[in-house]
This record gives structure tokens, C-alpha cells and sequence, in this order.
């Protein structure tokens, strides 16, 4: 849990910066680095948020209701890449 908790923090934090220095920049790429890093983030708190009702209340039932978020992103990423190379056949 210690390891899950320090990747949510870093990557909550190398989002913002890449946010930042993407503004400042005007650089599109590391502005759109950077909301795939928030993705990370979300996904290293859900799987951290199971861990822990799992571990404080017995909630067996936490850790796969967090996979299940990770199952959404990874369809939503993977729906949103197949339609950008859809589109840049086009």
C-alpha cells in the first residue's frame, strides 16, 4: 500500500508540473503527457482506495469495484486511440 500511495502522490505531482511547464510552453504534447500522467494518478488512487477499505473495514468486495475502474479508463483510452486512428487514415 506504502508503494501504491507514493505512485498516486508522484504522479499526482509530475501531472501538475507537466501541466504547468505545458502551459507556460504552449506545448501540446506535454500538456496532453500530462493529462495521461493525471489518468495514472486516478487509477494508482483507485487501486489504492480498494486496498485500504479492504485492509480498515473488510470490504473484500473494494479491490475489484477499484479494478473495475481501471477496466473503464482502459476502454475509454482504448475507444478514444481506435477512433484517432480512424481518423488519421482519413
Amino acid at each position: 500500500m506504502a508503494w501504491t500511495a507514493t505512485t498516486f502522490l508522484v504522479m499526482l505531482l509530475l501531472a501538475l508540473g507537466k501541466r504547468i511547464t505545458g502551459r507556460q510552453l504552449k506545448n501540446e504534447v506535454l500538456l496532453t503527457e500530462g493529462r495521461v500522467t493525471l489518468v495514472d494518478a486516478y487509477l494508482a488512487g483507485a487501486v489504492l482506495l480498494g486496498l485500504a477499505l479492504n485492509a480498515l473495514f473488510g470490504w473484500w468486495w473494494a479491490d475489484p469495484l477499484a479494478s473495475l475502474v481501471i477496466l473503464y479508463y482502459g476502454v475509454r483510452e482504448a475507444i478514444h486511440a481506435l477512433h484517432e486512428s480512424t481518423l488519421n487514415k482519413a
